[in-house]
């Protein structure tokens, strides 16, 4: 179930028993309701057309930020990369001749290696979660707006 206002996906596995909307009588009646835990509106099935004219706009606006969380982790996957490389130099320039081209943990260019591999490391995995997150997101709610152009959508 969709959320009409806000897009938000109320799946099977996040519907519990605190967000299930009940009458005076404290029974459910005949339709599921739930109230979304987004943006606070009820979500039921049997969508009339002027709701499924908001969660076409929401599922847009959902788009939108897929794109962003795509954007935002193929930047950081870069930088990640750019970072990991110029650490990769200051590895190399920490192996000091006048050491016998041993490695010397305790100059300046080892510390910016760890450093910069820390950030690196960092800005990769944010960039893989951000970009994981993007794609599955894409991909649900394009399908979901196929779903509505096709007028096949069914709450």
């Amino acid at each position: 179930m969709y959320c009409h206002n806000c897009g938000y996906d109320l799946s099977k596995a996040k519907i519990d028993k605190t967000n299930k909307v009940y009458d005076a009588s404290g029974k459910t009646g005949g339709e599921n309701a739930y109230v979304c835990p987004r943006c606070g509106e009820i979500i039921h099935s049997h969508l009339n057309e002027d709701e499924v004219k908001h969660l076409s706009q929401a599922a847009h606006s959902e788009v939108h930020r897929a794109h962003n969380f795509k954007n935002t982790g193929k930047c950081a996957i870069v930088i990640g990369g750019i970072l990991l490389a110029i650490a990769l130099i200051f590895f190399l320039l920490s192996f000091k001749i006048s050491n016998g081209r041993q490695l010397d943990p305790g100059c300046i260019e080892f510390y910016v290696f760890c450093v910069l591999t820390a950030i690196a490391a960092f800005g990769l995995i944010y960039g893989g979660v951000n970009l994981y997150i993007g794609i599955n997101k894409d991909k649900k709610y394009n399908k979901l707006l196929k779903a509505i152009q096709n007028e096949v959508f069914v709450q």
